[in-house]
């Protein structure tokens, strides 16, 4: 053994990932990661942890629903279900980068699932039900 006793080596590898936490850490604070602020007949969806939150809402005939990204990928809000021929024909939001927001208004009653293009598998079966 030589006289290292008590010194790590710090590795390619250690530094990249210093870097990259320091990076998130400093991006976290940027403006654009919350939810705008709340609006009459506006309810809120985050899309937060690679998921609609929360994933299903009650509004009435007439207001609009405001997704927002406040993850580092970007996601979609697409009506349908992954799959059906007519996915995204009611509304399709194209992709929304972190701190992005759409918004649809509802203008007829009924039960309404969407889904994330890019997620298809983790974020659907979202649903936004529609009242008088």
């Amino acid at each position: 053994m030589t006289g290292n006793w008590g010194r790590t080596k710090t590795t390619p590898y250690a530094l990249i990932t210093l870097s990259l936490l320091s990076i998130a850490a400093l991006l976290g604070g940027c403006p654009g990661t919350t939810t705008p602020p709340p609006e009459q007949g506006v309810t809120d969806v985050r899309m937060q942890n690679i998921a609609f939150s929360p994933a299903e809402v009650t509004i009435h005939q007439g207001e609009k629903v405001r997704w927002t990204n406040l993850d580092f990928v970007p996601h979609t809000t697409t009506s349908g279900n992954p799959g059906d021929a007519d996915a995204g024909a009611l509304w399709n939001s194209g992709l929304l980068p972190r701190g992005q927001s759409f918004e649809h208004t509802f203008d007829t009653v009924g039960e309404f699932v969407y889904f994330c293009e890019v997620h298809p598998t983790i974020m659907r079966d979202a649903k936004v039900t529609v009242v008088p």
